[in-house]
């Protein structure tokens, strides 16, 4: 089964070569500078005692970035031991149906003579070292430090997959500046907002999921109404946040909004002392 102790030794070599590499948690690591965005290398056990299955993912630390696993709206891409041949390019899967194209077939055929991660193979911690250098951290690194970076690959490779919110757009247009498209992205969601849809609910303190032989339907579904309701609070307090400074145009009051998030979120993940508060494209001209 997969280990601290096995991870360690797969992250060793990859570490010692990229001193902006910075292994925060187990199976996890972040690529700094930490500005805008949480970039992340993810190594998670398989049922498969012998194979690991590896990520990476961006999410902005501004929006989501508390979140422990990554949420919907972020991106998140598996990689191979080797980079996917010709045609498979991140605009193939992008295609309608792509999986019923007649090439497709050829990418089993292909992943069959790569193989998996697999713990059993003699060199694989320099094939891993390989996999992120060539494929992973010339993609990331880029989109981690500089916000500029990151919108059109947010536009032209996340909004397309359907893998993001409108709530988040709010977001990521105000950290952009483009304020006029945040107020369309929040005219389109603000009936979920103006009243909070839970009533005079409150869930309790603590939210834990039924214990074994507790886990009657009752008990789920309680558990589903706390965990749910918390989410949408937490949302709706930053939605209800931004609305006045985003009415009057407020760029000062929206930018503090941001870092007070983003701060937060670094926080919570323990990565305060690599944080780099930086000025969000929205801030320029201010001061």
């Amino acid at each position: 089964m997969t280990n601290a102790k096995q991870i360690k030794w797969l992250f060793r070599s990859l570490l010692a070569r990229n001193p902006d590499l910075i292994q925060v948690e187990p199976g996890v690591i972040w690529i700094r500078p930490i500005r805008h965005f949480a970039a992340k290398i993810w190594v998670k056990r398989c049922l498969d005692p012998n194979i690991f299955d590896s990520n990476m993912s961006l999410t902005t630390l501004y929006w989501d970035g508390s979140a422990i696993e990554d949420p919907f709206g972020s991106f998140v891409e598996s990689f191979s031991r080797k980079p996917l041949p010709a045609p498979f390019t991140r605009e193939y899967f992008l295609q309608p149906q792509y999986e019923l194209r007649p090439e497709f077939p050829q990418l089993a055929a292909w992943g069959s003579t790569v193989g998996r991660w697999d713990w059993r193979v003699p060199d694989i911690d320099r094939i891993f070292t390989c996999a992120v250098e060539e494929q992973v951290l010339p993609l990331l690194r880029p989109l981690a430090e500089d916000h500029r970076a990151y919108l059109p690959f947010f536009r032209k490779f996340i909004i397309p997959g359907g893998r993001v919110h409108a709530e988040q757009q709010v977001a990521i247009a105000l950290a952009s500046g483009a304020r006029d498209e945040a107020r369309t992205f929040l005219a389109q969601i603000w009936r979920w907002y103006e009243t909070d849809s839970h009533g005079d609910y409150e869930p309790p303190d603590q939210i834990v999921y039924p214990k074994p032989g507790q886990r009657k339907r009752a008990a789920i579904e309680a558990w589903e109404k706390a965990s749910l309701c918390v989410s949408y609070r937490k949302t709706r307090r930053r939605i209800l946040e931004i609305v006045e400074p985003l009415r009057t145009g407020d760029r000062a009051a929206l930018a503090a909004i941001l870092h007070r998030w983003e701060a937060e979120a670094a926080r919570i993940h323990g990565v305060e002392r690599w944080w780099e508060p930086t000025p969000f494209p929205i801030e320029e001209g201010l001061g």
